[in-house]
């Protein structure tokens, strides 16, 4: 099997050493040859957040995710602002491989999450929708779709494409253009390429056993604001990213990741963020630079 894993992340203790750990026990073959892309937030060496061997990986690409006007050194914002689409395209950007998986930082796969990905990567029938448990100190957020279908759901639909991992052909990624930058700053990146995804075709199952179990108490929660807007449904800022990118095929505010992917390839740099440039929040026109977390 040859896949991309990536590996996204803002948070002090990342817990990398967990995704890797649960990886090698479940390597029971010698046909995985797993790159590893981790997007840091804060731009640290793997091995200063949980990089530990593992016979399944075979190799390591770190980077901070690509310049962006919300977030990184180059941000316009006073403070670095929710950018999972970001990261994301940074991900797809940099990968090698043509199928490719995500996970979130501080999670556990499953038991069965490589065999899943390994049958995902042959089959290539789906988009992989995962499931998932968060335990957030004494409190235990279990994914309410297992209770409805604990053995998964063929085409569960784009709305279902949340969570914590997911699984899929680079190519369906490109096709869309990846996840929607227009969402930073509010978030719902996820199922908005699940709608996408699916506007484009592209079944989307719902799949147990792509299972994680991710630990986020207080002390390691998201400091990264998200601003929702408007008088509320429907014409709240996140009704109307969902009416207006939900109904789309291709991202609307991403930078084409398939023209970026060939200028990395011939050896160029992601490109700045103009510090001089008039970015402005798409739903209401406010330059992003005078936002405040609301």
């Amino acid at each position: 099997m040859k896949a991309t894993l990536a590996f996204t992340t803002s948070r002090a203790e990342p817990r990398l050493d967990w995704v890797l750990r649960a990886l090698e026990w479940q390597c029971r073959s010698d046909d995985n040859d797993l790159e590893l892309i981790v997007v840091d937030a804060l731009g640290r060496d793997p091995e200063d957040i949980g990089l530990v061997p593992c016979s399944a990986i075979t190799r390591v690409v770190a980077t901070r995710p690509k310049p962006s006007p919300w977030q990184g050194p180059q941000r316009v914002t006073d403070r670095d602002w929710w950018a999972v689409a970001n990261a994301r395209n940074t991900a797809i950007a940099l990968a090698s491989r043509d199928y490719i998986a995500f996970l979130d930082d501080r999670c556990w796969p499953g038991p069965r999450w490589l065999d899943t990905l390994r049958h995902g990567e042959r089959t290539r029938a789906s988009v992989i929708a995962g499931a998932y448990e968060k335990s957030e100190g004494d409190r235990l957020v279990r994914d309410h779709r297992i209770g409805i279908y604990p053995r998964g759901r063929i085409g569960c639909g784009g709305g279902w494409l949340y969570g914590c991992t997911l699984a899929l052909p680079l190519e369906w990624l490109l096709e869309v253009n990846g996840l929607e930058e227009g969402c930073d700053g509010l978030s719902g990146e996820d199922y908005v390429l699940g709608l996408m995804l699916q506007n484009r075709g592209r079944r989307i199952d719902y799949v147990p056993d792509l299972f994680v179990r991710q630990e986020r108490s207080a002390a390691h929660a998201h400091h990264f604001p998200r601003r929702e807007k408007g008088q509320g449904p429907p014409h709240s800022k996140t009704h109307v990213a969902l009416a207006r990118f939900g109904s789309r095929s291709r991202t609307e505010f991403t930078p084409d990741l398939r023209a970026l992917r060939v200028h990395l390839a011939a050896g160029g740099a992601f490109p700045d963020v103009d510090p001089k440039g008039d970015y402005r929040d798409w739903f209401d026109g406010q330059p992003i630079r005078e936002m405040a977390p609301g």
